[in-house]
């Protein structure tokens, strides 16, 4: 609202309301706000009326104060914008009134697949979704065409999606989105310099990263990660003196990488006599882990922090022997002891110093690391189990189900439906299988009763159906009303149910 007019509604709204100016070249909020003042004598609701209609305009992007520029000139036809009378029109209304982010996620990918756009009468409700989700904006600016896109220039809320905000520079502007741009847009120059031009890419970051915030280095740093090569360690050794301790140690997680690195090779020596074998009187090798006796000064140069923190749950042996265990590969325990992954899970539960040895390995697990995840996650909730989620997350979605349980009765019991919805990143949806065996529990589950007391569960069933495959969907039938559900869980059946007719409506 108008400061003009906060200050009025403080002091009283009996005098004469606010001056506005008239649209520059249209005075038709003017009019408006005239015949809101002839529409009774009642001063207050006078007043409500009057600011209703101008927090409408500006909802609508109209700008209400005086301006010389030109009026602008209007959208342009956009021919692959739906027609409201299209049947994914209505669909895609209810997407972004009100929808779950991972729906209004999909709807975009759906419409980006038949190259299409959203309707006219959604664009508004759209844009304000992304102004509230960046994640969502990666899929929906290409589905906002020629109209969201003029629009969203009239409404600082929704510059993300304005034409100048999100046009791809020319190539001879490369160099000024780097100089002058964002954050964001910075690192997405380096990462696609990186991509046709590895060498320009780490010339570029060692003549000017030093000039950026520790947050900003610690970006640039991380992007490094894709396309990791050994002639990156002459860029990543000088950080290893960074003065962020959070860029030190991205640092060495990624010289840990590269086994010819200097870095990596430091950490060899100064794990492996750590962990050691010996042979029994019948010939057997048995494996030992200890942690180190002392502190070695030379671990300040490779992002080991001495000093343990106060709330470290780690005794100090623990806290340095974890720091030394989160930067070497996997590969080298295998290599090492010749035990597979979940031999050496096995073999640490047996050892001193578990806790450590469990911490460092899960931080130090990736995706391309599939061996230790499986056994990771068959290793039980003791060892590895407060991240199952995380863990899950870096499977493909046909290795994650094989850990889950069978039935959605066994997921609710065991709590892990949260598990399944947060290891499915957006876009993302369970295999065809295992959601056909959901659907049906779900249709099981909106009669339980545990529904009716548990608010969580009501809300985790909801974004459950949200990530079943589409393919499922045909298997769905409305669920019966017993007549005795409270408020809370009629409005979440009928939700659920909602999400579930738009996504078969999206499908169609």
């Amino acid at each position: 609202m108008n400061p003009l007019w906060i200050k009025h509604a403080l002091v009283g709204v009996n005098g004469p309301l606010p001056a506005t100016p008239a649209l520059d070249g249209n005075g038709e909020v003017d009019a408006l706000l005239a015949a809101i003042g002839r529409q009774g004598d009642d001063p207050a609701l006078h007043f409500s009326r009057a600011a209703g209609a101008l927090g409408a305009c500006r909802l609508a992007a109209v700008t209400l104060t005086h301006s010389s520029e030109a009026v602008p000139a209007p959208a342009s036809d956009d021919p692959r914008a739906l027609d409201i009378a299209h049947p994914w029109s209505a669909a895609l209304a209810d997407v972004f009134a009100d929808a779950p982010l991972r729906l209004q996620f999909q709807a975009c990918q759906r419409l980006a697949e038949h190259a299409a756009h959203l309707p006219t009468t959604v664009v508004p409700r759209a844009l304000d979704a992304g102004r509230r989700s960046v994640p969502l904006r990666a899929v929906l600016l290409p589905v906002l065409g020629s109209r969201g896109r003029w629009l969203a220039q009239f409404n600082p809320e929704w510059k993300f999606a304005a034409p100048n905000a999100t046009a791809a520079p020319a190539e001879d502007d490369s160099g000024k989105r780097w100089e002058e741009g964002s954050f964001d847009e910075r690192l997405l120059h380096l990462r696609e310099l990186r991509a046709r031009d590895p060498v320009a890419a780490r010339a570029l970051l060692q003549s000017q990263l030093g000039e950026f915030a520790a947050k900003e280095r610690l970006g640039f740093v991380e992007a490094l990660a894709d396309g990791l090569h050994d002639d990156d360690e002459a860029l990543l050794q000088p950080l290893l003196k960074d003065r962020s301790r959070d860029v030190k140690l991205a640092a060495a997680m990624l010289l840990a990488r590269l086994p010819a690195s200097s870095h990596a090779q430091r950490l060899i020596g100064w794990m492996a006599p750590l962990v050691t074998s010996k042979r029994n009187l019948l010939g057997r090798t048995s494996w030992q882990c200890e942690a180190p006796q002392a502190l070695d000064n030379a671990w300040a140069t490779a992002a080991i922090d001495g000093k343990r923190p106060q709330y470290e749950s780690l005794g100090e042996r623990g806290w340095w022997l974890y720091q030394l265990v989160r930067q070497v590969p996997l590969s080298w325990w295998s290599t090492h002891t010749s035990m597979s992954a979940a031999e050496l899970i096995a073999w640490s539960g047996k050892t001193d110093w578990k806790d450590a040895l469990h911490r460092g390995w899960r931080e130090r697990v990736g995706a391309d690391d599939r061996d230790w995840i499986e056994a990771m996650l068959d290793a039980g909730a003791k060892a590895f189990g407060g991240d199952r989620a995380g863990l899950l997350a870096l499977l493909p979605t046909p290795l994650r189900e094989r850990h889950w349980p069978k039935t959605l009765d066994e997921l609710c019991r065991q709590g892990l439906v949260a598990d399944v919805v947060g290891s499915c990143a957006l876009g993302e949806t369970l295999s065809p299988t295992y959601s056909r065996v959901l659907i049906l529990g779900l249709r099981m589950a909106m009669g339980n009763d545990r529904l009716r007391h548990d608010y969580y569960l009501r809300s985790q069933l909801l974004e459950l159906a949200t990530v079943l495959h589409p393919d499922s969907l045909s298997a769905w039938k409305p669920t019966p009303r017993r007549g005795d559900e409270t408020t809370a869980m009629a409005e979440s059946l009928h939700d659920i149910e909602r999400v579930l007719s738009i996504r078969c409506a999206l499908m169609c």
